[in-house]
């Protein structure tokens, strides 16, 4: 397993502890859940804000680990001190006051919705195995298979 080291920690986490703020495209995800799994290696973390875990960046991933019964999942822990956030659509103005209260209240932005600014000197790898990242007990996450495109379309696990 190799983690870069930065001022930002990466951190392995649970990923059914990490908080989305909005929804995720599910045939991208599907896509890209083929894409790791082909790999075997698990190489961007996702960008976590560490006070509450909310996702700012890596919806996707995060629905991946979820779909492939991962237990820990590598995470770049952040605050929005350091990291900027706007919107990509004009119907929503975005804080990250906005997107705490999404993330607690289950009230999801549409996929693509928030663009979070990340440092470009945090610009972090990690190479984790997938099955270091594996338990055999692990609960699935009902929210990601249930967000693919369909059931005959489900990405194989």
């Amino acid at each position: 397993m190799t983690i870069t080291q930065q001022k930002w920690p990466i951190v392995l986490i649970d990923p059914h502890r990490l908080r989305r703020h909005e929804e995720h495209d599910a045939a991208h995800a599907c896509a890209l859940h083929d894409a790791i799994l082909a790999a075997g290696v698990w190489t961007t973390p996702i960008i976590v804000e560490w006070e509450d875990l909310i996702v700012m960046d890596g919806h996707h991933r995060l629905s991946v680990a979820c779909a492939a019964g991962l237990s820990q999942v590598p995470c770049l822990m952040a605050d929005y001190q350091s990291v900027r956030v706007e919107s990509r659509r004009a119907e929503f103005v975005v804080t990250p006051n906005d997107i705490r209260q999404r993330a607690r209240t289950g009230l999801l932005y549409p996929p693509k919705t928030t663009r979070h600014h990340i440092p470009s000197e945090w610009n972090s790898c990690c190479a984790v195995e997938l099955a270091a990242l594996r338990k055999i007990t692990a609960p699935n996450c009902a929210w990601a298979h249930s967000h693919l495109p369909n059931p005959e379309d489900r990405c194989a696990v």
